[in-house]
């Protein structure tokens, strides 16, 4: 092997012999560029200078091979146009009948939503002719004779020689001749229609007994057209070959419908004008709904709930329900592609002692043939593998208790208090597992190697994680208990002896605090709560003052301490512990006329950022992590 810095650093600066892969030979479309050492882009020393290095490692001269990072023709950027519609329309009425008065309502609602995604994309074959440049006679480079063009159209399908060395050296014909234009296309759609009809069963001293019966019909469909580029090269055997760094991806799609009847019942029992001692008002209301559903059959849902105020300033309520989530159209349809993704490796030196049962773990591993110290490329970069929808998804499952306590003092207008503890548990749930995740699933369960997630994922002969399949899957169970307490206060300025154009303040609060939230599957359990991700605690406070055409608002964001990494020994990370972190955000409005608004947005004002923000959570933490930034928005409505 020899090594040159003598190229620009877009090289790569190890050339070898041809003993190594290249993806211009069996179909392989990423690797090394294999170069002609007589191409008439090397200067004569450098020529000479290869040469001789392969000659002296036993290698044909007539070859080498060239890591490049294709920055310059792989730029990355794509554009995206969004298009979406929506029709909606409805009747309405009433009617009497038996002594009774009926209201009825029928609605109707179309829409789609498309996303044509472009960018340029390589197309190898051209890209080999391209390489394979030639100095004629009168010392002008040509591409060699006898090239034949990849069966997809590029911005040119005349040739140009290409030139490898160095960053953005190649010509615009060149670039041209090299890149087609990728376009793929998803697009979504909805059919929903309803009737419904409302009246009275007869009239309690509280109030009347109300009842509500309707029907619906939904339909969600899902394309996805991949374009000519990511449909790939249909060979005469059947096969299919990729053009270039992306992989073949299919046409895929489907659609389900539902039937649905519903109804709901509201009783009152006591009313403020009772004066019943002990009960303010008391109140009883249910609903259910039965659903068939063309993918996964039929199925109920219901709640039932109660309210109780003691008095008139204090109140007690509380439900129960059971509930079903259909897999989305996307998480069913979307297609299986490549992709590349990279983790902790839970057999390797740094999370064999994780886990919520490291023990475990660690024999799994160790009868998988994995010797500690192991160190596992998944830690270090992303792997390919593949992801995308499942067709066999079921519903998902939950069961909630929500009780709150509401605070309304008569001598303080419009101030509302309430604090709710909220149970849920969803079983069956629909959950995407990362590699990562199928890693876990397989090397923490109790029925190694048996378990189904063992098959998602293959290793090579060293170990090293060579293929997955992550997707969507009915795995997990979810619980989450939370305590939320939220706050609503308005007050016109005029009460505090301010004029009436003063205007009107208005607190927005809501605190939240995870008592328990975690994820099991494959008897595992996973802690969710708690990480930067996921704060157990969150409090978020709004402060709008409002007057005439013009709004503030100032909004105080707070995440509770949290650790980067959960379920870790407590030396794995020298910083897993942060601490707390508040943000504040400002927005100015103003109503222009009754249909055209603007507004001013100052995020992050103080421009905080938290410690070590390098481990934070993207998602979370954005805003933050990119520091004061600035919004102006214009809105017109019709």
């Amino acid at each position: 092997m020899w090594s040159s810095t003598s190229f620009d650093n877009a090289l790569t600066p190890n050339i070898t012999g041809s003993q190594n892969s290249s993806y211009f030979t069996d179909g392989v479309t990423n690797g090394p560029l294999a170069l002609s050492t007589d191409n008439p882009y090397l200067t004569s020393a450098e020529r000479t200078t290869i040469k001789q290095a392969l000659a002296a490692n036993g290698l044909p001269t007539n070859q080498f091979y060239l890591n490049r990072l294709n920055q310059d023709l792989d730029t990355g950027y794509f554009r995206t146009t969004l298009q979406m519609y929506r029709f909606q329309g409805g009747l309405r009425g009433d009617f009497g009948m038996l002594g009774r008065h009926f209201n009825w309502t029928l609605r109707g609602e179309y829409s789609r939503y498309t996303n044509v995604t472009t960018e340029p994309a390589l197309v190898v074959p051209n890209l080999v002719n391209a390489l394979n440049a030639v100095e004629t006679t009168d010392g002008t480079i040509q591409c060699a004779a006898g090239y034949e063009n990849a069966p997809i159209a590029t911005r040119s399908s005349i040739c140009a020689p290409l030139n490898p060395f160095g960053y953005n050296q190649m010509t615009p014909a060149a670039r041209d001749y090299v890149t087609a234009v990728e376009r793929s296309t998803n697009r979504n759609s909805q059919r929903d229609l309803q009737a419904e009809i409302r009246s009275t069963i007869f009239r309690l001293p509280a109030g009347d007994i109300r009842w509500d019966l309707g029907y619906e019909h939904r339909r969600e469909a899902y394309h996805f057209d991949p374009g000519t580029y990511l449909s790939g090269w249909k060979q005469t055997d059947g096969t299919v070959l990729q053009y270039g760094n992306d992989a073949v991806i299919p046409a895929t799609g489907g659609a389900y419908h539902t039937h649905e009847g519903f109804g709901e019942l509201d009783i009152p029992l006591v009313s403020p004008s009772m004066q019943v001692p002990g009960a303010y008002h008391l109140s009883l209301t249910a609903n259910g709904r039965l659903t068939y559903n063309s993918i996964t059959g039929p199925y109920w849902t219901y709640m039932v709930g109660a309210s109780w105020w003691p008095m008139r300033d204090f109140g007690l309520s509380g439900n129960y329900a059971v509930s079903v989530r259909n897999p989305s159209v996307g998480e069913l349809y979307s297609p299986r592609a490549s992709t590349y993704e990279s983790g902790v490796d839970p057999c390797s030196d740094v999370g064999v002692s994780s886990g919520p049962n490291p023990a475990r773990r660690a024999a799994n591993c160790a009868k998988a043939g994995l010797t500690q110290p192991f160190i596992s490329n998944f830690n270090a970069y992303s792997l390919p593998g593949t992801a995308g929808g499942n067709v066999h998804l079921q519903n998902e499952h939950s069961k909630s208790y929500t009780g709150s306590l509401e605070f309304r003092p008569h001598l303080i207008r419009d101030f509302d208090l309430k604090t709710s503890f909220v149970d849920v548990r969803v079983a069956n749930a629909i959950t995407y597992l990362s590699a990562s995740n199928l890693l876990d699933a397989c090397y923490d369960s109790t029925n190694y190697p048996s378990n189904i997630f063992c098959s998602t994922f293959s290793r090579d002969s060293s170990g090293q994680i060579s293929s997955f399949d992550s997707g969507y899957y009915n795995i997990s169970s979810y619980e989450t208990q939370a305590l939320q307490t939220t706050i609503d206060y308005v007050l016109p300025l005029k009460r505090l002896g301010f004029s009436e154009e003063s205007g009107t303040l208005n607190l927005q609060g809501n605190y939240v605090h995870y008592l328990k939230s975690q994820q099991s599957y494959l008897s595992s359990t996973y802690a969710l709560a708690g990480s930067t991700a996921s704060p157990k605690d969150n409090f978020t406070l709004n402060t709008t003052w409002q007057s005439g055409a013009l709004t503030a608002q100032w909004q105080t964001m707070w995440y509770g301490p949290s650790q980067f990494m959960l379920q870790v020994p407590s030396i794995r990370y020298e910083h897993n512990k942060r601490p707390a972190f508040a943000q504040f955000n400002l927005s100015l409005g103003y109503a222009v006329t009754r249909n055209l608004s603007t507004s001013f947005v100052i995020n992050n004002v103080t421009d905080a950022l938290p410690r070590d923000a390098g481990i934070y959570n993207i998602t979370r933490y954005y805003e933050a992590l990119i520091g004061r930034s600035f919004q102006m928005r214009i809105g017109a409505s019709f």
